[in-house]
C-alpha cells in the first residue's frame, strides 16, 4: 500500500512540476506573439547590423513578421509537446492503473 501511494506521489509530483514548466514556456514565448515590435527593436542589430529605428519601412515590417511567425512556431511546438505529455501521462496512468488492478 505504501509503495503504490508513493508511486503516486512521485507521478503527481513530476506533472505539476512539467506544466509549472510548460507554462513558464509558455508566457515566455508570448511575448513576442503579442509585441513584435519590441522583439523588432531588440532583435534589428542581430538581423540587420543597424538600429531598429534606421531601417526601412519594409525591413521593420519583414523583421517584425519573420519575429511573429518564429513565435507562432514555438507556439505551435510548444502545443504539439504539451499535447503528447498530456498523452504519455494519460498512457502511463492506465498502465499504472492496470497493474493496480492486477496486484489485487
Amino acid at each position: 500500500m505504501y509503495k503504490d501511494s508513493f508511486v503516486r506521489d512521485v507521478f503527481e509530483l513530476r506533472l505539476v512540476f512539467a506544466l509549472i514548466l510548460l507554462m513558464a514556456l509558455l508566457i515566455v514565448q508570448s511575448c513576442t506573439a503579442f509585441n513584435p515590435q519590441v522583439a523588432a527593436i531588440q532583435q534589428a542589430p542581430n538581423y540587420y547590423n543597424e538600429q531598429y529605428s534606421q531601417l526601412s519601412p519594409e525591413q521593420k515590417m519583414q523583421l517584425e513578421d519573420h519575429l511573429a511567425n518564429q513565435s507562432n512556431q514555438a507556439w505551435r511546438t510548444t502545443a504539439n509537446v504539451a499535447s503528447s505529455a498530456g498523452q504519455l501521462g494519460q498512457g502511463t496512468g492506465v498502465l499504472l492503473w492496470g497493474i493496480h488492478s492486477i496486484q489485487k
